[in-house]
């Protein structure tokens, strides 16, 4: 076998195996880590990053990446209106690499001269995901300072590659719950509609949409953290709290003697991990590391490590500037 014949079928073994942890990602069995590992096999990035689009909120919210934080901040808040992201978006091919930008493009992208060029950035790709009805669900950014990546067999793989990572990107797709107890671990996806009655006591009715496991029971902890922001929050307002491995956003507003919420998982901000997440919320209550430590079954120095990492994914100087960046989304604790 020729080199050439050698190096297409390695291409193609690695968008397989992409192709399969995708679904798993899609499916809620594995991380979106797992499929940027995966792509490496098929291009050699220095980083990338699968985020996904919020039409309410109109930014894109990392799935997960391994761009600097402020490449990240800008993917997240400012990439929208970039034109080469017009692009791509509203192109017959929604795959665009490095090389193939027009230079009036390039010189009017911000991206290209004051994101990506200050890295060092030779060569990638950004794909726009859409979802099988057309809606647009988000995009992959690879990027790679090393020797040009867009082979011919590279560049027929990734076009092949979209539909799948647009599952793993697509809000309205992921795992539901069979109904049976979950554990600490387990998965939960999905969005509904309830109803909080005014008393604290009763439970939540649904509305519309499919529950999250242990929401409408009275004494899950579920429960207890939709009445809990209802009565901490005057309505309307969005509040996030860290669940598990999961986000939950809810979006309250007052109805009759009660509160409608509107209750999904969505994803984590500027790309932290779940227990940077649960950190991030006990800094907007002003605790200490060592009650942090405390509240999360930690040592005060892990808290400390979560802290720093923290800050240097929202590129903020301390702890209250970040304490304030979470207010602004309306993180609070669980508990």
């Amino acid at each position: 076998m020729s080199v050439k014949q050698s190096t297409t079928s390695d291409v193609l073994s690695a968008a397989l195996y992409v192709r399969e942890t995708a679904r798993r990602a899609a499916r809620g069995a594995a991380g979106a880590d797992t499929v940027l590992t995966a792509l490496s096999a098929v291009i050699d990035h220095d980083h990338a990053s699968l985020s996904r689009w919020d039409p309410l909120r109109r930014r894109h919210l990392t799935l997960a990446g391994t761009y600097p934080a402020g490449v990240t901040r800008y993917i997240e808040n400012r990439l929208h209106d970039d034109p080469g992201f017009s692009l791509i978006r509203h192109a017959a091919d929604t795959t665009r690499w490095w090389r193939d930008v027009p230079g009036p493009v390039r010189r009017t992208s911000r991206g290209f001269h004051e994101v990506l060029q200050p890295l060092g950035v030779e060569d990638g790709v950004a794909q726009c995901l859409f979802a099988a009805d057309g809606r647009y669900v988000g995009i992959l950014n690879v990027s790679t300072t090393r020797a040009p990546c867009d082979r011919p067999a590279v560049r027929a793989v990734m076009t092949l590659l979209g539909e799948c990572l647009a599952a793993v990107a697509d809000p309205l797709l992921g795992p539901r719950s069979s109904g049976g107890p979950s554990g600490p671990g387990d998965a939960v996806s999905g969005s509904c509609t309830v109803f909080v009655p005014d008393g604290g006591s009763a439970a939540p009715v649904v509305v519309s949409g499919e529950p999250l496991p242990g929401l409408t029971e009275p004494g899950s902890p579920l429960a207890a953290i939709l009445r809990r922001a209802v009565a901490r929050r005057e309505a309307p307002a969005t509040v996030l709290v860290p669940y598990r491995r999961w986000t939950l956003e809810l979006r309250l507003t007052r109805q009759d003697a009660g509160t409608v919420v509107v209750c999904r998982t969505v994803a984590r901000p500027s790309a932290l991990s779940p227990r940077e997440l649960e950190v991030l919320a006990e800094l907007t209550q002003g605790r200490t590391n060592r009650e942090i430590a405390e509240r999360l079954f930690l040592s005060p120095r892990t808290v400390a490590t979560h802290i720093e990492h923290i800050l240097a994914k929202l590129d903020v100087p301390n702890r209250a500037a970040a304490a304030g960046r979470a207010v602004a989304w309306g993180l609070e604790p669980a508990s």
